[in-house]
C-alpha cells in the first residue's frame, strides 16, 4: 500500500464532520485519530446539526456525508455562513457529479480506505495553503489586502502580477469561486478578485447582482435566458457570445424567481 502523508505543518487542518449514521462516523473518527496532521473540532449527525455547528466552529475542512435526514449534504452549503473547504462522503456513487457541480474539493465512495482518506485530505491541504498563500501575498509588504467597501463599489479590482485591472461592476456578466478564488467574467477573460463571493454578494447588490448558488454571483443585467433544471433548480444562460450556463441552488432557484417574479 502507498504511504500518502499530509504535508508536515506546524498548524493541524481543522477537520469536522457529519453522518447520520453511527458506524460511519465511528470508523472515519478512528482513521482520523490515526493521522497526526488533523484536529477534529466538531462531529454532527444530521444536517441541521451540521449548519450550526460549521457556523460556530469555522472548521478549514468538512467531511460531509450527502445523504442525511431533513437537511441533505448537497442542500446545506447553501444555509452556510461560513464556506469550508467540502469533501463529500457518500455511500451512492450517482451524486458525483452534483457533487462536483457545488464545488466540493474532493467526493469519497463508501466505504473508503484510509489511504483514499489521506489523499482527499492532501489535495484539501493544498488548497488550504493556496488560499493562505493568496492572503498573504496581498496583505504583505505594508500594503493591505483590497477589501470592498460602500465607497468602492463603483470599481472592483483586479491584480496580474504588475498590472492593476479596474473593472465597472455593469461589465461584469458572473462571478465565480473556484478553488478558494474569486473569478469575474466579462464575456472574454476571467478577472481574478481578491474578495470573496461572501464579501461581493453583499457588496455588489446594488448593481443586481444576486447569488444564485454557493459558487456563483450572477448580473441580471446579463441574462439572457432562464430554463428549468432538475431538482427544483434554474439554468442560467448569461449573454456573452458562449451562452455561459450556471446552474442554481434551490435556494439560488427561489431567490432569483422571488426577485424576477417568475
Amino acid at each position: 500500500m502507498n504511504n500518502i502523508n499530509l504535508p508536515n505543518k506546524t498548524t493541524k487542518m481543522r477537520i469536522m464532520f457529519a453522518d447520520d449514521e453511527l458506524p460511519a462516523r465511528e470508523k472515519l473518527s478512528h482513521q482520523l485519530s490515526l493521522m497526526e496532521h488533523v484536529d477534529v473540532v466538531g462531529i454532527a449527525t444530521n444536517g441541521k446539526e451540521a449548519i450550526a455547528l460549521i457556523n460556530e466552529l469555522t472548521p478549514d475542512v468538512v467531511l460531509l456525508d450527502i445523504q442525511m435526514p431533513e437537511i441533505n449534504g448537497l442542500e446545506l452549503i447553501d444555509l452556510l455562513n461560513y464556506q469550508p473547504i467540502i469533501i463529500y462522503t457518500t455511500a451512492y456513487d450517482q451524486f458525483a457529479i452534483e457533487a462536483f457541480e457545488h464545488a466540493s474539493t474532493d467526493y469519497l465512495l463508501k466505504p473508503f480506505p484510509i489511504a483514499r482518506l489521506k489523499k482527499a485530505l492532501a489535495k484539501a491541504q493544498q488548497q488550504l495553503e493556496q488560499q493562505r498563500a493568496h492572503t498573504h501575498v496581498t496583505s504583505c509588504a505594508g500594503e493591505p489586502a483590497f477589501t470592498i467597501t460602500e465607497s468602492s463599489l463603483n470599481k472592483l479590482v483586479s491584480k496580474s502580477g504588475e498590472r492593476i485591472f479596474l473593472l465597472s461592476p455593469s461589465d461584469i456578466k458572473f462571478i465565480k469561486s473556484e478553488q478558494g478564488n474569486s473569478l469575474a467574467w466579462n464575456g472574454e477573460t476571467f478577472n481574478h478578485l481578491s474578495d470573496t463571493l461572501d464579501q461581493l454578494e453583499h457588496a455588489l447588490a446594488a448593481h443586481n447582482f444576486v447569488r444564485i448558488h454557493r459558487s456563483y454571483l450572477v448580473n441580471i443585467d446579463h441574462i439572457k435566458e432562464i430554463q428549468r433544471w432538475f431538482n427544483g433548480k434554474l439554468m442560467v444562460i448569461v449573454n456573452d457570445d458562449i451562452k455561459s450556463e450556471l446552474s442554481t441552488s434551490r435556494a439560488g432557484a427561489d431567490k432569483l424567481k422571488q426577485l424576477l417574479h417568475i
